[in-house]
C-alpha cells in the first residue's frame, strides 16, 4: 500500500518551489518511501526544494505536507527523523514570516492531529525529535501544549520529558489566558524537581514563556556538574559528531552553549556561567567555557577584565580545543600578552581535520599585527611550506576559530621587508598565490620595490588588476615597470583586458606622473554602471581630475552606499572641498555610533580621517570610543579588527 495516493492527481507543473517548477516534488517524494536505510540524501534533496534557506512557504511545501506527514507516521520510512526535522523548518517559517502560501493554514490544520498521533509512537527518537517539530508551532499552542501534558505521565523517556518541557515553555507565549496560567504553573512546580536536568529544562523553559523571568545562572552550573548524557538526545542540544570532538568539545561544550544562547543578551549572566567552567578540571567544560568567552567577547570589551586570567591559563592547556579559542582571543585581543603568544608559535596543533592551519598561525598574525619581529621567522617558514590562501569573509556570527589568512599577518610587516621579501617571491609564480600576496606588497608600498619584475609578470594573467594596483602603491620606485604599464593594444584575453584597463593607467600614472593615459580612459570608466572602487583611480590624479567634480557631485547623491561613499573621497581630492564631500561621509559616523554597522561606513571614516578639518559631533565619535559595544561587522578574529581600527579613527578625528 502506497504511502502517497493521488501523488499523480496534483498538477505539480503549476506549483512552484524555490528552484521553479515543481514537477520534480513526485519522484522525491517517492524516493523517500523508497529509500532503505537513513541516508538523509532523498530527504535533504526535498528539502532544497521546498524549504531551501526559508523565507517563505512555497504552494509546493502545502502540497507535499499531507505527503510529509503520512511518509512520517509510517515505521517502515527509512529517514523519520530528516522528515521531522524538514516539517519542525517549515512550521516555524509558517509562524514567524509573512509569506506564506495561501492554502497552509488549511493543510497544516489536517496535518496537525496526525502528528499529535505520533507522541505514542513506539520509535522513542520519534517521540524525542518530534517535541522539537511542534515547539514552533506557536499558533496551536492552545492545541499542542494540552496534548504535551497528557502525555507526560506515560512518558518514560528522559529525553522525551525535556524536550517536552523546552517546547511547553516555546509554545507558551502562544497560550490563550485560558491555558497560559496553569502551563506556568506546571512549569514552576518542575522547577522543583530532585533531577537537576529537568530543573534545568524547566528554567529555560520559563525565560522563553516569560520574556521578563531570566534563567537562574546557579540552576545551569548545578545541572552541568551532574549527569549531562541525557542531553544529547534532546533536539536542541544533540551531540557532536566524534570526528568534531577534538576541536569543538562534547556534551558538555555543546550543553554549555545551549545554555548561554537561553539566557539571550543578559550579558552579566552569560559571563558569570563563563567564568563558572573556564578553570573547571572537565576539559570539555572548559571548551564550552572558552567558546562562551569568545561569543561574548566578540560583541562586549568589558568581559576581558575577568576573562583574561583564564584565558592565558588556558593558551597552555592540555586540550588543543581549549588552547585553540584562547590563542585565538589572546591574538585578537589588545589586552593580550605578545611573549604569551611568542610562547605558542611551536604549537602545531591543528584548528580542523581539514587543512593545515595550526594554533600557531594565530599567535603569529597577534605578534604581527602589533609589528612584533618574532613572528618573522616563522611567516617565512610557511609561506616555504605551502601556497598562501585566498582570504574569506564569514558574516556577523558565529565566532568563527579560523585564523587569517597569511596575508592578514604580512601585510603589517614592511618594515621587514627585507627578511620576507625572498620567501613572498618564490611564491608569486602561481596566479592565486601572486594575487594574494600582491595584496601584501600593495599594503608595503616602496619597501616592496625588489618584487616588480615578479608583479610586472602578473600583468598578464588574472591577477592584472591587484599585480597593477601593487606596482602603483610601490610609486616612483617601480620604475622599471613603466614600459609594461604603457597603453599598447588590448590584451586577446578579455578577462585579462578589463582587468588591465584602468589599473595599468593608474598604475603608470603612480609610477611616472603622466596622467594622460588615466584621462584618455577617464570617462569610460565613469561610465560603468557601477564604477565603485574604480573611482579611487580618478580621485588619485588630484587636480588633474578636477574636470569630473560634476560627476562626482552627482553621484554623491546616489542611493548606492559605496557609490556616495567613493564619490563624496573622490569630489574631495579633485576640488579640495572638504565641506561638501563631509557632509556626505559624516553620516556614518552617526550611524556607527548607533551600532549600525556596515563596510562602507568603516572607509567613510577612514576618508574623513584623511581629510582633516572635517569632523562629525563630537558625541557621535565620544560614543564610538565610550561604547563597550566590540563595533563590528564581521565574527572571529576579523570583528576584533575592525573595533580596533574603528576606534583608532575616531580618535584620530577628535584629536
Amino acid at each position: 500500500m502506497t504511502l502517497l495516493p493521488g501523488l499523480d492527481e496534483i498538477d505539480w507543473s503549476a506549483l512552484r518551489h524555490a528552484y521553479g517548477s515543481a514537477a520534480d516534488v513526485p519522484d522525491l517524494l517517492r524516493a523517500i518511501e523508497d529509500e532503505r536505510a537513513p541516508s538523509a540524501d532523498a530527504v535533504w534533496e526535498l528539502e532544497v526544494k521546498i524549504y531551501h534557506q526559508g523565507g517563505f512557504i512555497c504552494d509546493a511545501a502545502t502540497a507535499s505536507l499531507p505527503y510529509l506527514v503520512g511518509l512520517v507516521s509510517s515505521a517502515g520510512t527509512a529517514d523519520r527523523i530528516g522528515l521531522l526535522e524538514l516539517l519542525g523548518r517549515l512550521v516555524h517559517e509558517a509562524n514567524t514570516i509573512p509569506r506564506i502560501d495561501a492554502g497552509w493554514p488549511d493543510a497544516w490544520a489536517a496535518a496537525l492531529p496526525r502528528l499529535l498521533a505520533l507522541l505514542d509512537d513506539p520509535d522513542v527518537a520519534v517521540r524525542r525529535e518530534l517535541t522539537s517539530t511542534l515547539s514552533s508551532a506557536v499558533g496551536d499552542a492552545d492545541t499542542i501544549v494540552p496534548a504535551l501534558r497528557a502525555r507526560w505521565d506515560g512518558e518514560d523517556d528522559a529525553a522525551v520529558r525535556l524536550g517536552t518541557v523546552i517546547a511547553a515553555g516555546e509554545l507558551a507565549p502562544g497560550c490563550t489566558v485560558r491555558l497560559l496560567p496553569e502551563t506556568l504553573v506546571w512549569l514552576r512546580d518542575l522547577r522543583t524537581s530532585d533531577d537537576p536536568q529537568l530543573r534545568l529544562a524547566a528554567d529555560t523553559a520559563l525565560s522563553a514563556a516569560v520574556g521578563a523571568q531570566r534563567a537562574e545562572v546557579a540552576v545551569a552550573v548545578e545541572a552541568l556538574r551532574g549527569d549531562i548524557a541525557v542531553w544529547r538526545d534532546v533536539p536542541w542540544v544533540g551531540e557532536t559528531r566524534p570526528d568534531l570532538v577534538p576541536y569543538f568539545g562534547g556534551g558538555a561544550s555543546r550543553l554549555l552553549g545551549w545554555v548561554a544562547r537561553r539566557f539571550g543578551d543578559d550579558a552579566p549572566a552569560r559571563l558569570d556561567l563563563c567564568t563558572a567552567f573556564i578553570a573547571d578540571g572537565d576539559a570539555d567544560r572548559r571548551i564550552g567555557a572558552v567558546r562562551l568567552a569568545a561569543d561574548l567577547l566578540s560583541d562586549w570589551r568589558s568581559p576581558v577584565r575577568r576573562l583574561l586570567p583564564g584565558l592565558a591559563a588556558l593558551a597552555t592547556d592540555e586540550s588543543s580545543a581549549a588552547r585553540s579559542y584562547a590563542v585565538h582571543l589572546l591574538a585578537a585581543l589588545d589586552e593580550g600578552d605578545a611573549d604569551l603568544l611568542a610562547a605558542r608559535l611551536g604549537d602545531d596543533a591543528p584548528l580542523s581535520q581539514d587543512g593545515d592551519e595550526r594554533i600557531s598561525d594565530f599567535a603569529a598574525w597577534g605578534l604581527a599585527w602589533r609589528k612584533d619581529a618574532r613572528c618573522v621567522p616563522y611567516l617565512v617558514e610557511r609561506l616555504a611550506e605551502k601556497p598562501p590562501g585566498s582570504d574569506a569573509y564569514y558574516g556577523s556570527s558565529p565566532f568563527i576559530n579560523t585564523p587569517p589568512a597569511i596575508l592578514h599577518s604580512l601585510a603589517p610587516l614592511g618594515h621587514h621587508a627585507n627578511d620576507l621579501l625572498p620567501a613572498i617571491r618564490a611564491r608569486m609564480d602561481g596566479v592565486d598565490s601572486g594575487r594574494t600576496l600582491a595584496r601584501v606588497l600593495q599594503e608595503w608600498g616602496p619597501p616592496a620595490a625588489p618584487a616588480v619584475p615578479e608583479l610586472v609578470r602578473l600583468l598578464d594573467t588574472e591577477a592584472a588588476a591587484q599585480a597593477a594596483v601593487a606596482i602603483g602603491a610601490i610609486g616612483p620606485a617601480a620604475a622599471d615597470a613603466a614600459d609594461a604599464l604603457r597603453p599598447d593594444a588590448e590584451h586577446p584575453d578579455g578577462r585579462i583586458a578589463g582587468q588591465r584597463r584602468f589599473a595599468l593607467p593608474w598604475a603608470f600614472f603612480k609610477v611616472t606622473g603622466d596622467p594622460a593615459p588615466l584621462l584618455d580612459v577617464a570617462d569610460a570608466l565613469l561610465d560603468q554602471r557601477y564604477p565603485g572602487g574604480d573611482l579611487r583611480f580618478i580621485a588619485d590624479l588630484g587636480a588633474h581630475g578636477a574636470a569630473y567634480a560634476d560627476h562626482f557631485r552627482m553621484l554623491m547623491k546616489s542611493s548606492d552606499d559605496w557609490a556616495r561613499t567613493e564619490a563624496a573621497n573622490a569630489y574631495h581630492r579633485v576640488t579640495g572641498d572638504v565641506d561638501s564631500a563631509a557632509d556626505v561621509l559624516c553620516g556614518a559616523a552617526y550611524d556607527l555610533a548607533r551600532g549600525e554597522y556596515l563596510p562602507f561606513r568603516w572607509a567613510a571614516l577612514r576618508y574623513l580621517a584623511d581629510m582633516g578639518g572635517a569632523v562629525p559631533g563630537d558625541w557621535a565619535l565620544r560614543e564610538i570610543l565610550d561604547s563597550d559595544r566590540r563595533h563590528r561587522n564581521n565574527a572571529g578574529w576579523r570583528g576584533f579588527a575592525e573595533d580596533r581600527e574603528l576606534r583608532a579613527l575616531a580618535a584620530r578625528l577628535l584629536d
